[in-house]
C-alpha cells in the first residue's frame, strides 16, 4: 500500500466567526489528524508535500436551537454533530459530509475512512489513462 499525506486546515471564515464555532472545529481537527493516523495516513503541515488538502468548513450540531454557551454550561455534550470537508487534489474539489453514527462513532472516524477511499482511488488508474496506454 502507498503511504498517503494529507495537509488538514480549517480557515477563517469573514462572517464574524464566532469563537464557540471555531473551537468546534479546531477539536473536530484534532480529532480527524488522530483517526487518519490510527489508519496510517500522515498528516503534514506543509501542503506541498500533501497528496490531498482536506479542510473542514464547518461542524455543527443537528437540531441546536441553543447558544453553545448554554450547551456548555449544561454540561452536556455534544451529540449528532454534521461535520463539512473539502478534498482538494490540484483544480479537482469534492466537498462531504459525515456526521456521527450509531454506537458513538464519531462523524471524523466515517470523514478518516471516505478520505482513505479518495486517497485510494487517486491511486488507481483511470480508465482513460489506460485506453490511452502505450500498447507493445
Amino acid at each position: 500500500m502507498t503511504p498517503f499525506t494529507v495537509y488538514l486546515v480549517v480557515r477563517n471564515t469573514t462572517d464574524g466567526n464566532k469563537s464557540h464555532m471555531m473551537d468546534r472545529r479546531l477539536r473536530a481537527l484534532r480529532a480527524l489528524h488522530d483517526e487518519l493516523a490510527a489508519i496510517d495516513i500522515r498528516v503534514t503541515p506543509l501542503p506541498e508535500r500533501a497528496d490531498l488538502e482536506v479542510e473542514i468548513t464547518n461542524v455543527f450540531v443537528a437540531g441546536e436551537n441553543r447558544t453553545a454557551a448554554r450547551a456548555q454550561a449544561s454540561g452536556l455534550p455534544e451529540r449528532g454533530r454534521i461535520m463539512s470537508i473539502r478534498l482538494s487534489v490540484s483544480e479537482e474539489h469534492v466537498e462531504l459530509v459525515c456526521s456521527d453514527g450509531i454506537g458513538h462513532v464519531p462523524a471524523e472516524r466515517f470523514a478518516a475512512q471516505r478520505i482513505m477511499m479518495w486517497l485510494d482511488g487517486l491511486s488507481r488508474p483511470r480508465m482513460t489513462d489506460l485506453v490511452h496506454a502505450p500498447t507493445a
